[in-house]
């Protein structure tokens, strides 16, 4: 956390240097197909807003502050955390009409943001239930790549 998006990215470019892979933040589709773990429902878990507590940190549980990752239930995949806790950066530049335009498979994200911004996910401490969803996403003008906060953070992925 308190990270931005051009930490998280240097980091990325660090450990990759580091160990000869090449490693990444997600895309927005990236991180979405995992947070689901291969379900189509309202969280990776279901339609039940009560499940979350059982699953996320979130407004309703989180007592205002983060939490480390794997003390709630993991998704499908055994993944901890994607649907509350902290927010993440992705690698994704911000397009608000990124659903309506993209192609249905894995879609690449736009090469620029008309508000100058890149996309988080997920949800994190201080959301309510809705913004846990995984098809949340942030992107407003005030998530610029210099900016960290108390409630963002990163995954990342290695990359083929």
């Amino acid at each position: 956390v308190c990270v931005s998006w051009n930490d998280a990215k240097a980091f990325c470019d660090w450990l990759s240097d580091k160990e000869a892979k090449k490693y990444a933040l997600p895309t927005e589709a990236q991180w979405e197909y995992v947070c689901r773990a291969g379900s189509s429902t309202k969280f990776s878990f279901g339609d039940d807003d009560q499940k979350l507590g059982q699953y996320s940190w979130y407004k309703a549980n989180s007592k205002e502050k983060s939490h480390p990752v794997g003390q709630k239930k993991p998704n499908a995949w055994g993944l901890y955390d994607l649907e509350g806790n902290v927010s993440q950066w992705t690698a994704d530049w911000y397009a608000p009409d990124y659903y309506q335009k993209s192609p249905k498979e894995d879609p690449p994200g736009p090469s620029a943001s008309p508000v100058g911004t890149r996309v988080i996910r997920g949800g994190c401490w201080w959301d309510d239930a809705v913004k846990a969803r995984p098809a949340h996403r942030y992107g407003d003008g005030f998530w610029t790549p210099w900016k960290s906060c108390i409630d963002i953070g990163f995954r990342i992925v290695l990359l083929p």
